[in-house]
Order: structure tokens, then C-alpha cells, then sequence
């Protein structure tokens, strides 16, 4: 309430919020700060980064139809859910194979353009979803503080600890904030669908499949 008009019942959501997009900007950046030495490093690397760069943008011409034509047949915590599941074990599979020995500058540098864009969006969606208008012009400015002091982490951390550790253990440190990111909007989902049972629908309000309002 020291920040926003926050009004009974929407503190804990509000909060639940604030952490989940600190864990996923938190995640980002520290994706972010190490994407770069990892392609640089590599033979010809600034040369391959401009190419990567455009790669990512034809990437997405693609794969925006495909995550559009999915999100209108499944619901939105089934959509979040398996995409940063995919996310995750991605992750992984980028330590695993560096610990094979395999080259994966490149390919990440790609795959973070791919994350930032599709997670954090629909993570913005998903907070459009849960908020009516008047509730999303009181609560964001809660949300957004969260955003903002999880890119300062993210960053702040993996720059003072890159070079002790090198960059590949930051992908499972990633992997696992992506995983409470997961178990926090879970938690807001059900709160918000149980919060909405038995409430009747709102003429031009029809309740979504999960239980929440659609705006």
C-alpha cells in the first residue's frame, strides 16, 4: 500500500507478481551477460553474431504463427507452463553439451534472442489476463518494480561471478529460477481461479477456460 493502491485481497497476487517477473528478468540477464562472450570467443565471432542477429528475426516470422495457432487451442497456464519447460530443459541440454564438447556459442546466442521475446511477453500477457483494466493501472507499477530489480540482479550477479565460475553454470542457475518461475504462476492462477468461483460473469467479461476473466 506504500506504493500502489493496493485493496483487499490483491496484496498476495500483487506480490506473487513482483517475484515471478524478478526470477524470469533475473534469468534473462544472466543469460544476456553471458550470450556474449560465448559468441565473440568463437572463430569469427563478430562477423557470426551479426548473421545470428538476423537469424533470430527470420526465427521469429516463424515461430510467432506457430505459438499464436497454440495458445488458441490450450489454456494459458498449460501454454506458460510448457513453453518455459521447454526453456528449461533446453538449458540443460546447452550444459550438457558443453560438457561434451560441443561448440554452442552460436545456437545460444540465437536462443536468447527466441527466450527473451516469447517468456517474458507471455508473462505480461499472463499478468494482462489475471488484472482488469482499473487493477492492472494500480498493481503494474508493483509488477514492474519487480522487473526492473530483477534485471539489476541478474546482471549484477553473473558480472561479478563470470569469471570465477565461467558462463556455463549460470545456464543452470537459469534453469532453476525458470523453475520457480513456473511454481509462481501456478500459485497466481489458482489463486485467481479459486478467488473467481461462484462470482457471476461480468456483462462483456465472459470467464476464460481457467476460471479468470478475459478482457
Amino acid at each position: 500500500g506504500i506504493f500502489a493502491d493496493v485493496r483487499g485481497g490483491e496484496g498476495l497476487t500483487a506480490i506473487l507478481l513482483m517475484m515471478n517477473i524478478f526470477f524470469l528478468l533475473a534469468s534473462y540477464y544472466l543469460l544476456k551477460t553471458i550470450r556474449e562472450p560465448l559468441i565473440l570467443n568463437q572463430p569469427g565471432g563478430a562477423e557470426v553474431k551479426s548473421y545470428a542477429a538476423a537469424a533470430i528475426a527470420g526465427l521469429l516470422i516463424v515461430l510467432v504463427p506457430i505459438y499464436s495457432a497454440i495458445a488458441s487451442r490450450v489454456s494459458r497456464v498449460k501454454l506458460i507452463n510448457g513453453v518455459t519447460l521447454f526453456f528449461i530443459l533446453c538449458l540443460v541440454a546447452f550444459f550438457v553439451a558443453d560438457r561434451l564438447g560441443y561448440a554452442v556459442g552460436t545456437i545460444f546466442f540465437i536462443w536468447v534472442g527466441i527466450f527473451n521475446l516469447m517468456v517474458i511477453a507471455q508473462l505480461w500477457a499472463f499478468a494482462n489476463d489475471v488484472y482488469t483494466v482499473d487493477q492492472g493501472k494500480r498493481l503494474f507499477a508493483i509488477v514492474g518494480f519487480g522487473a526492473s530489480l530483477g534485471a539489476i540482479a541478474g546482471s549484477f550477479v553473473t558480472g561479478k561471478l563470470v569469471e570465477r565460475f565461467g558462463p556455463y553454470p549460470f545456464m543452470l542457475a537459469a534453469a532453476a529460477l525458470l523453475g520457480i518461475c513456473m511454481v509462481l504462476t501456478n500459485l497466481v492462477n489458482l489463486r485467481e481461479k479459486h478467488g473467481h468461483e461462484g462470482q457471476p460473469e461480468t456483462p462483456g467479461e465472459p470467464a476464460g477456460d481457467d476460471g479468470t476473466e478475459q478482457e
